[in-house]
């Protein structure tokens, strides 16, 4: 896991994306990306992670960017897909769903899906309207 926060003046407070990204570079890189785009980071390798961060984190996520699709289905992939309608504190972000390939998976209605590969700039646009919705939301 890996926290990173971007330095300097910002007009309105940054959101907070949990990627979940196997790959190292991957995950380095859409990190770097939502850095840059003002937006506070935590990076977790397989669904496991994800769960594991409603205990450490104080502050929820406003934002999951989740990479499903490539190679075998993650053993925690129901787990947390029921987490994410069900559970208080992964119930409230937005979701974006990195696919490779649909492998049979189904995901939660709120999933907003985008195949890879992508453009960066869309998923950035994607992560700044959840954020900017989220900050309406009830907290």
């Amino acid at each position: 896991m890996s926290t990173n926060e971007k330095r300097g003046p910002r007009a309105d407070p940054p959101g907070l994306a949990l990627v979940m990204e196997p790959d190292l570079e991957l995950s380095a890189v859409i990190r770097a990306a939502l850095l840059l785009d003002g937006h506070q980071v935590e990076c977790v390798a397989d669904c496991a992670g994800v769960l594991a961060s409603r205990r450490r984190m104080g502050r929820q996520p406003d934002e999951f960017l989740l990479a499903l699709g490539a190679g075998d289905v993650d053993p925690d992939w129901a787990t947390l897909k029921m987490a994410l309608d069900d559970d208080a504190s992964l119930s409230r972000g937005a979701l974006i769903v990195l696919l490779t390939i649909r492998n049979g998976l189904t995901f939660p209605a709120r999933a907003r899906i985008l195949q890879k590969p992508f453009a960066m700039e869309k998923l950035l646009a994607l992560v700044s309207s959840d954020v900017t919705a989220a900050r309406r939301l009830p907290a």
